[in-house]
């Protein structure tokens, strides 16, 4: 009985010891990227496949300006679906 107790115990104390160091690490990241915030715009493109080359040219642009493809749907017999989406590092200012 003793043994199961000590065994209790001793899960119970790794468990806080567990919730502690994640919560520290937490604290720690949160106040190293504390300055800053992230937002992200999403483009909707609706392209024929009868000008896949003029589609892969556009996409190929908003690809170098940090553009990248969340979702495609390509169902209907004439057109592509895209959108597009971008993720912007923002940094706060100090008041």
């Amino acid at each position: 009985m003793i043994e199961f107790i000590t065994h209790i115990a001793s899960v119970i104390f790794t468990a806080i010891v567990i919730v502690v160091i994640v919560s520290l690490i937490n604290r720690v990241e949160r106040k190293r990227h504390g300055e800053y915030h992230v937002t992200y715009e999403y483009k909707f493109f609706k392209f024929r496949y009868l000008e896949i080359q003029k589609m892969i040219e556009e996409l190929d642009t908003l690809g170098n300006d940090g553009w990248e493809v969340a979702s495609f749907a390509g169902e209907d017999s004439f057109y592509a679906y895209f959108i597009l989406k971008r993720e912007t590092l923002h940094t706060t200012k100090k008041r």
